[in-house]
């Protein structure tokens, strides 16, 4: 069973990852690829433009921007002819979503004027019965996908650990570890939030509307089991806990939004 000691040390963030995929960890390991996508993100560039703009050799621009064009993070651009004789030189420019990852995107703040624009719209209250709502609507999608796509037709505890926390949620960059499983019960921690800056300034929104209805769609669409959260992130605790139960399952704690208190206390009691 895999131990992660801290949440906050789940996924060491390099420099510039902000699009948490692995080409772009690559790209961004050397300094000259990173000045070379800056460079092409602003518009299409020549090798003896990014000779002069980097001030780096011809060939070592053109081993970084053969990196590049690999990866599928820069693409060759062919001027239309100029009417001189020759062919004209090959430019190259960043793809469309490859030139994000050489700054920090800002999602986090996106989402916070979002929820505080919808809070101001409609109230507190309202606000957070939508947010279940279409977290609900989520997590059940979800869920049948995995079902459609697994063929599964009546789930165990067996098979959430294996389609969901090992496959959806892994999937989506979640790390999870299994406390425990019975025949009709599992209990894991979340150890990843990739809502985590906004559940802390917003809890009441982003955990414990947005995220309960998750997994109550996350139920729905499991036909019978019902989650209990112990533990939460945003209310203080180093990691989410969740107790997954199926009907014949002994309830060991009422369903109920989680407070700063009840984290403490399930840290206590995990």
């Amino acid at each position: 069973m895999a131990t992660v000691p801290n949440a906050r040390l789940a996924f060491p963030t390099p420099p510039d990852s902000s699009m948490g995929n692995p080409k772009i960890f690559g790209a961004l390991s050397s300094r000259v690829r990173i000045d070379l996508l800056r460079a092409v993100t602003t518009g299409p560039r020549g090798i003896a433009d990014l000779v002069r703009e980097l001030g780096v050799h011809r060939a070592t621009v053109r081993y970084h921007l053969g990196y590049l064009l690999r990866e599928g993070l820069v693409e060759e651009v062919r001027p239309r002819s100029s009417g001189r004789v020759g062919r004209p030189a090959i430019l190259y420019q960043a793809m469309r979503h490859a030139g994000s990852a050489t700054f920090q995107r800002r999602f986090e703040l996106l989402g916070q004027i979002a929820l505080e624009t919808l809070v101001e719209a409609v109230g507190a209250e309202r606000a957070s019965d939508r947010l279940r709502k279409k977290g609900i609507g989520i997590g059940a999608a979800m869920l049948r996908t995995v079902s459609s796509q697994a063929e599964v037709t009546r789930w165990t505890p067996a098979d959430f650990e294996r389609l969901v926390l090992n496959g959806l949620f892994e999937d989506m960059g979640v790390v999870t570890e299994v406390r425990d499983r019975t025949s009709d019960s599992v209990v894991y921690r979340v150890f990843s939030c990739p809502f985590l800056e906004l559940a802390e300034k917003m809890p009441e929104q982003v955990c414990d509307s947005l995220d309960q209805g998750f997994h109550e769609g996350i139920d729905q669409a499991l036909g019978g089991p019902r989650t209990t959260r112990v533990a939460c992130m945003g209310h203080g605790s180093p990691f989410c806990e969740y107790r997954l139960e199926w009907k014949s399952a002994k309830r060991a704690r009422p369903r109920g939004r989680v407070t700063a208190r009840d984290s403490s206390q399930g840290d206590d009691e995990a």
